[in-house]
This record gives C-alpha cells, sequence and structure tokens, in this order.
C-alpha cells in the first residue's frame, strides 16, 4: 500500500513538471479618448535681422480747413488804358489779382486807381506793377465804405493785362429776405398843433416794404437798413424776427402797432428823394449786404426838353 502511494506521488510530480510556465494575467486596457491639440499662438512673419515687423498705422484726420471761401464777382482784360464797368463788393473782404504780359518788364507801366461810383473823383486805392508781372493785393470793408467800386486802368507797353475781384460772400440774391419796393413819395403835414404837432411833417408816411421770401422765420435782430445814396439815419432792427412769408414796413417817421411798429424816427425830413433815385440796401447783423433796391422817378418836363 505504501509503495502504490509513493508511486501516486512521483506521477503527480511528473505531470507538474511538464506544465508549460504561463505569464501573469495583466488587465485589459480600455481605449482612450484622444485630447485636443493645445491652441498654438498665431505665428509672426519672419523678420531678419535688419527688418522690423511692419506695424499697421492709422492715417491721421485731415486737420481742419480755416481758409476763407472766396466767391468771384468780377473778371476784366484789355490791352489798354480803360475804365471798368461798375462792380458791387458784398463781403466784409475781397481781394483784387491782377496779371500781365509784356516783352520787356523794364518798360511797361500797369496801375489801377480805384473809385467809389458815388464819388468818381475821390481815389479810394491804388495798385502799382512795381516791375512784377502778377500780384494779389487785399482789402477790408466797414460799414460805411462804399461797395460800388470802378477801377481806371492804365497800361504802357503792354500786350494783355487781366484783373480779377473776389469776396468772401455770396451774392445777395441768394437770400431769402429782399426788398421789394420803396414807397418814396411822402406827403406833407402842415402843423397841427391840436393833434400834437407844431412843426411841419415832411413825408413820414414813406416807407420801405421788406419781404421773407422763405418758408423759415428769419431772426433779423441787429440787422441794419440805409439809404447809400446820401447821408442818411441809418435803421437798426431790433429783437425781431420776421415770420414764412411776411411782409413788413419800414417808416421814416410814422408809427404802426400793426405793423410791428418799426420806424427810422427821423423826424427832420424825408429820407427817400423825390427828385432822384436813391438806393435802399439791407445788411445782416455781421454787415454783409443782404439785398438793395432803387426806385425810378418820373423825368420832369423841363428834364425831358434838355
Amino acid at each position: 500500500m505504501f509503495r502504490y502511494l509513493v508511486l501516486f506521488v512521483a506521477l503527480l510530480l511528473l505531470l507538474l513538471s511538464a506544465t508549460p510556465a504561463c505569464a501573469p494575467l495583466q488587465p485589459a486596457t480600455l481605449p482612450q479618448t484622444p485630447k485636443p491639440p493645445v491652441a498654438q499662438p498665431p505665428s509672426q512673419p519672419a523678420t531678419s535681422e535688419n527688418q522690423s515687423a511692419t506695424v499697421a498705422e492709422t492715417p491721421p484726420a485731415t486737420p481742419p480747413s480755416d481758409e476763407e471761401t472766396w466767391y468771384p464777382v468780377e473778371t476784366f482784360s484789355g490791352i489798354v488804358n480803360e475804365t471798368t464797368p461798375v462792380f458791387h463788393i458784398y463781403g466784409t473782404e475781397w481781394h483784387l489779382t491782377w496779371t500781365i504780359e509784356a516783352q520787356n518788364l523794364d518798360t511797361a507801366v500797369f496801375k489801377l486807381a480805384i473809385y467809389p461810383k458815388e464819388q468818381p473823383f475821390a481815389l479810394w486805392q491804388t495798385v502799382s506793377n512795381d516791375g512784377g508781372t502778377s500780384g494779389t493785393v487785399n482789402y477790408f470793408m466797414s460799414n460805411v465804405d462804399k461797395r460800388d467800386l470802378f477801377i481806371k486802368v492804365t497800361a504802357l507797353n503792354v500786350q494783355q493785362w487781366t484783373i480779377e475781384i473776389e469776396d468772401n460772400a455770396i451774392a445777395a440774391t441768394s437770400y431769402p429776405i429782399e426788398i421789394s419796393s420803396i414807397h418814396y413819395k411822402g406827403t406833407v403835414f402842415p402843423p397841427d398843433p391840436t393833434a400834437g404837432f407844431c412843426y411841419e411833417r415832411v413825408e413820414p408816411d414813406e416807407y420801405v416794404v421788406i419781404k421773407n421770401l422763405s418758408s423759415c422765420l428769419v431772426d433779423m435782430t441787429g440787422w441794419q437798413l440805409k439809404n447809400i445814396s446820401k447821408p442818411s439815419p441809418v435803421f437798426k432792427f431790433p429783437a425781431f424776427t420776421m415770420y414764412p412769408g411776411e411782409i413788413i414796413r419800414v417808416y421814416t417817421d410814422e408809427y404802426y402797432p400793426e405793423e410791428r411798429g418799426l420806424t427810422f424816427f427821423y423826424g427832420f425830413g424825408d429820407i427817400w428823394s423825390n427828385d432822384h433815385n436813391d438806393i435802399a440796401v439791407l445788411y445782416d447783423a455781421l454787415g454783409n449786404e443782404v439785398s438793395r433796391k432803387s426806385y425810378t422817378v418820373p423825368m420832369k418836363l423841363n428834364q425831358a426838353a434838355e
């Protein structure tokens, strides 16, 4: 019995030695979710040692212009001595530009004498070429300066000359306010002590008609109305606004509240002459001419015979 037991043990050992060795079991590997790529900063253009990277610059803004705006008035040209037609200055500043053509500047003479229309012998300004071929002269106008001018041109040994005139205001026709008519022939009233008038009143009922042709309110505070044909009082508008399409009258020496009471209050005679054509001019608060108007006086019989 013991012999069979030993044999069984020996057989068991033999079987165990014949079994191949096995590697230890490894846990199964789970599939991995791929990670998103890490964002990289945008690439910069390569630069050489002698070249820096270009940086975009914002173009500088155009600086505001403070240059004067000029409007053409008249252009005159010729070759000999000449007197130009009358021209009118609307603005507070104007300039005159002249050019000449000449074979010999040493012998060329070019002179300009500027006169007011109303005073043709009262020299206002002069200009001379002084050996040059061109030049520009600037002038400033006050409210009392005459604005209708003409030029006497002296041109010797000159082949061609040109004068260009510009000013800094728009012509009066562009404004919506205009003088439409002048009632120049009024009534002469004898003294009437019972009515409080102890002296003769000369045409206090003459007036100037002004219209607002636009559809807008126009502030006329500080505007002025003048007779530029002779020394006379000036009517300065008080705080006053014209309504769209409104028509007003400015009387010489009468007061009409229903017409908003606009009057010169002259008191010493008529403003608008009955013997010759006066010129009424309306200026805005800056002194720019807005409108002008004249009238026609019928010719008398003795004048017609002349």
